[in-house]
């Protein structure tokens, strides 16, 4: 039975990458006057796909991991009432750090924190200490997670003394980033923010997406167009990693931030979610955070 469901999901996960790719097809073949049909498509491609699909499930299992391990910690049993700490054993407020600051990562729509595990592992290996930040549940408005963002490092900043965080935001992630530094100028500061194939200018998907994520998605709405609006933070370096073969931002150029502050990089034959795998993205991001 298991098998089954498995190979169902596996079923479902292929032709949704498939669709998307056949849209992107058309549709950047719009914009670049391209005439041919998709049975024209180098067969270069199908290799790019399968390794999309690939990471596709890699990041949707580490995300069902992440669900189940957070559903394990629900404190369904009740608690034994515990005693106050004496007053000398109260924790105190740590002093501000100097040193090189954290990194928090975002991941994308529908996801989880944990699905950020393979720059988090690369992240760890080089000396930083980074954080996966979740923001839950889906469906709600950006300005949600921005607010839950706000809370979260305002806890860091509690509990370890940080001042200043770096910041990678796959997909929406780099715009709830976006949209907490608009929100929340006083916070926690972010000195460098780089992100993996978020949409900036929207995408043309945003019609097959549950409602309230592809309102806020949609090219030239209230959202996308109040975020623009909002000047870049000052001070702050940004970066943004685009791929010229992704399948869920389309047009693929949504994916640069346009703004004079940015620094905008693109790596080739890279899908949306194997962009958190690429090697060339990871060495963009890299020299960026070092």
């Amino acid at each position: 039975m298991l098998e089954i469901l498995l190979g169902a999901a596996l079923l479902q996960l292929c032709l949704v990458h498939l669709t998307a790719y056949a849209i992107r097809w058309v549709i950047e073949g719009r914009l670049r006057e391209d005439k041919r049909s998709l049975f024209d498509a180098p067969l270069s491609g199908a290799l790019s796909i399968l390794l999309e699909i690939a990471a596709s499930a890699a990041i949707i299992t580490l995300s069902a991991a992440d669900l189940i391990l957070s559903v394990r910690k629900f404190p369904f049993a009740r608690r034994k009432p515990q005693t106050a700490p004496p007053p000398e054993a109260k924790k105190q407020t740590p002093a501000p750090r100097e040193e090189i600051p954290p990194v928090i990562l975002l991941h994308g729509a529908g996801m989880r924190g944990l699905s950020m595990y393979p720059i988090a592992r690369k992240l760890r290996r080089e000396g930083r200490v980074v954080y996966m930040f979740t923001y839950w549940p889906p469906g709600l408005a950006f300005e949600a997670y921005a607010r839950q963002l706000r809370d979260y490092l305002e806890s860091l900043r509690k509990e370890n003394g940080y001042e200043t965080f770096d910041a990678v935001g796959h997909s929406v992630g780099g715009l709830i980033l976006r949209r907490y530094l608009a929100l929340y100028p006083g916070s926690a500061r972010i000195r460098r923010l780089v992100t993996i194939g978020t949409p900036h200018g929207g995408s043309e998907l945003w019609r097959f997406a549950p409602k309230s994520l592809g309102r806020q998605l949609r090219p030239g709405g209230e959202f996308l167009t109040r975020l623009d609006a909002a000047p870049p933070p000052p001070g702050a370096e940004l970066i943004a990693i685009s791929s010229d073969f992704d399948q869920l931002v389309v047009p693929n150029e949504n994916a640069r931030w346009e703004a004079d502050a940015v620094a905008n990089h693109a790596v080739e034959n890279s899908g949306h979610a194997r962009l958190i795998f690429h090697g060339e993205a990871w060495r963009i991001l890299r020299r960026a955070l070092f």
